[in-house]
């Protein structure tokens, strides 16, 4: 099996998150059986750092993988969803799984899949839980793709567990109260391990802190373990000091936006209580490696005059967040280049940014489950931010960059998907996924 075959057979798998209606049920019964089959590869890892979380999972799971190879340590990083290639979600030290190695494994569970149905996200779980089963990096972290109790990745064992900021998305799946959805993502807690809890909302820091209690787990409050200060964010990155469980100093990041702060506490936070068992760990060259980190499609800035940035915003955290971005770093309004899935709180998250938009682009993401630009445009009309329909992604940008006249930044965000293929346009990469 090559490459193009094993994209061909990954993709004729039910794919839950191109799926034009949302997945109603949720069981770990058909992964579980497929991973049995395979030998149990989830119960050969070693260290493994399990992160859910409404806002900021995957930055988290970035900053810290990036903080242990900075250290000298050996990481595997499973992310989810990719941008441009399905093969960003499995790493290995810093770097995409390679085509050939994704074809071994999938020759392996293809037969396995035979005998037991799994979805696309499953069988990618079980790829990333077999590859670090054979190759043990120190540790391997580990980013739930949605809610948590009842996520595949869940059948890990982490050895410790991180809930970054609660907030709401998927509410027709995961509840429509932050505790509910809190007590979800409270399923990857475990008996007598610690849990890093991120700054939360009052409502969604009690039933963590209820199931935390009740399952026995041990909670670390990143508000009560940290401090910062001297705070400066700018468009050239955020720099700020702090006092954290693994040391104290000066933060120095090419990251965007002060929500990036919260993500980095949790990050030390949760190295810090590694480090009490594993004394490679260093706050001085965790720091170093992240001054030189960028985090795909996570307020990423892509180009210069006029400054171009592509964000995954998709839920009202992220939607503030954004705002922060544009009002801390660009003096002028920005151009916006917007599109979004159906069932978001779409609203909820254009509203805090709709002061900071002189134009806005609206565009249907590559995706069954897309938002009609008609309605995105009613929405911001209604904002009262003047906005225009484009028929593609490549149109918007033209446009963008004619309104843009050289001076306002242009900012693209709403969807995963939009942000892919703005980071693929933008780096000149083919849109066959097979060819990445």
């Amino acid at each position: 099996m090559n490459y193009l075959q094993a994209r061909k057979f990954l993709d004729s798998l039910v794919n839950y998150e191109r799926q034009a209606k949302p997945r109603d049920e949720f069981k770990l019964d058909n992964i579980r059986r497929l991973l049995e089959l395979a030998d149990n590869p989830h119960q050969r890892l070693s260290n493994v750092i399990l992160i859910a979380g409404t806002k900021g999972k995957g930055s988290v799971a970035y900053l810290l993988d990036a903080g242990l190879r900075a250290c000298g340590l050996s990481s595997g990083l499973y992310i989810s969803p990719h941008l441009i290639s399905v093969r960003e979600r499995i790493q290995l030290n810093g770097n995409w799984i390679d085509k050939a190695t994704f074809a071994r494994l999938v020759a392996k569970f293809q037969p396995l899949v035979k005998r037991t149905k799994v979805s696309y996200f499953e069988l990618l779980t079980a790829l990333a839980f077999e590859l670090f089963a054979r190759r043990q990096p120190d540790y391997a972290v580990i980013e739930v793709g949605l809610g948590g109790r009842l996520d595949a990745t869940n059948l890990s064992e982490p050895v410790l567990s991180v809930i970054t900021k609660i907030g709401f998305d998927h509410i027709n799946v995961l509840g429509k109260t932050l505790t509910k959805i809190a007590r979800e993502k409270a399923g990857v807690m475990r008996s007598n391990r610690p849990v890093v809890i991120a700054p939360q909302y009052d409502e969604a820091r009690r039933e963590l802190l209820t199931q935390a209690q009740r399952v026995g787990a041990q909670p670390v409050l990143v508000d009560e373990r940290s401090r910062m200060w001297d705070e400066d964010s700018s468009a050239a990155g955020l720099r700020f000091s702090c006092f954290t469980e693994l040391g104290a100093g000066r933060v120095e990041l090419k990251l965007l936006g002060s929500h990036q702060i919260a993500n980095s506490l949790t990050a030390l936070t949760t190295l810090g209580i590694i480090a009490r068992s594993d004394p490679r760990l260093n706050f001085n060259q965790v720091v170093a490696g992240w001054s030189k980190l960028v985090i795909p499609g996570r307020c990423q800035v892509v180009a210069e005059n006029p400054p171009l940035i592509i964000d995954s915003c998709h839920n009202p955290e992220s939607g503030v967040a954004l705002a922060e971005v544009i009002r801390e770093c660009f003096r002028d309004k920005v151009i916006l280049i917007y599109g979004s899935l159906r069932n978001k709180l779409v609203k909820r998250t254009v509203t805090p940014i709709a002061r900071y938009v002189d134009t806005a682009l609206v565009v249907a993401p590559d995706s069954p489950r897309a938002l009609a630009p008609s309605v995105l445009k009613g929405l911001f009309t209604r904002l009262k931010v003047p906005a225009e329909i484009a028929p593609d992604f490549k149109t918007a940008l033209a446009r963008a960059q004619e309104l843009a006249i050289g001076r306002l930044p242009i900012v693209i965000a709403g969807s995963f998907y939009l942000a892919g293929t703005a980071l693929a346009m933008v780096k000149g990469l083919k849109s066959d996924p097979d060819a990445i």
